[in-house]
């Protein structure tokens, strides 16, 4: 779940609704709409990534269950749900001696793979990733635009060479 987490930003639901059914691990592919925007997201999966969900059970349609065999996420009223997966990772977080601050969660990840795909400058693949239906709320992760901006500019600029020098029948 820590490397969902990672490699497609996953938050906790995610990762709670993943179904074997969404998974090509032959392919490393998932396939998996965003249940709370029905965005479709297909993403390629780390190496390792797939040797751990190939270390993974089959236990039932979904891929992860509890020791108890219930799914992570429930809801209990409303929006809100009661967070199992997050105390578990906070649990994990303590045992490994990681100092965390207030707020901190399994959702943290989702936020941390965000953030450095963000680093590319491309918000539309943010949004992407992230699974969301408006582009407003991905571009919060993305500062710094200026490499995408110079790709951008730089793509221009040979594109327009390459239209004068095939006009002009020069090279």
């Amino acid at each position: 779940m820590i490397l969902l987490g990672l490699n497609c930003g996953f938050g906790c639901t995610d990762c709670a609704e993943l179904r074997w059914d969404h998974l090509n691990l032959d392919e490393c592919r998932v396939n998996f709409p965003r249940g709370k925007t029905g965005v479709q997201r297909n993403f390629t999966l780390w190496r390792e990534t797939v040797e751990a969900l190939r270390a993974v059970p089959v236990r039932g349609d979904l891929v992860f269950y509890t020791r108890q065999g219930h799914p992570w996420v429930r809801q209990t009223t409303g929006k809100s749900p009661d967070g199992p997966l997050s105390k578990e990772f906070l649990k994990l977080l303590r045992k490994a001696k990681i100092a965390t601050r207030k707020g901190t969660g399994f959702y943290s990840l989702r936020r941390t793979a965000a953030t450095i795909a963000a680093e590319t400058g491309d918000v539309f693949t943010v949004q992407g990733i992230l699974g969301h239906a408006d582009l407003k709320m991905a571009s919060t992760y993305v500062q710094n635009t200026t490499p995408q901006t110079d790709r951008a500019i730089n793509h221009t600029h040979e594109w327009l060479n390459q239209k004068v020098k095939d006009q002009d029948g020069s090279e």
